[in-house]
């Protein structure tokens, strides 16, 4: 789950202001790796598995949750660093 990295870097990147389309972007991937790693989880049999569902819910770009920039910083630097502790949790 290496990959989990690049997310966490696309997450704390975020924090910087940037186009509009950056944030897209960042729902899709997250969204998508928040998903991918959820059902690793699962296999593996770790609870991390609702976590990792919330964030994707939290980011799912199809009904996206309006909240302050601040309050959207704050959640990608929680984010971005869950993804770090789980991907290295998981290299092992």
């Amino acid at each position: 789950m290496k990959i989990l990295y690049l997310t966490a870097a696309l997450l704390f990147i975020a924090i910087f202001g940037l186009p509009y389309g950056y944030y897209t972007f960042l729902r899709l991937a997250v969204t998508g790796m928040s998903l991918y790693a959820a059902f690793g989880l699962l296999e593996k049999g770790s609870i991390n598995f609702w976590v990792m569902l919330f964030i994707a819910l939290l980011f799912n770009p199809l009904i996206p949750i309006n909240l302050s920039k601040d309050i959207w910083i704050l959640i990608n630097i929680i984010a971005g660093s869950y993804f770090t502790v789980t991907a290295y949790r998981n290299e092992k």
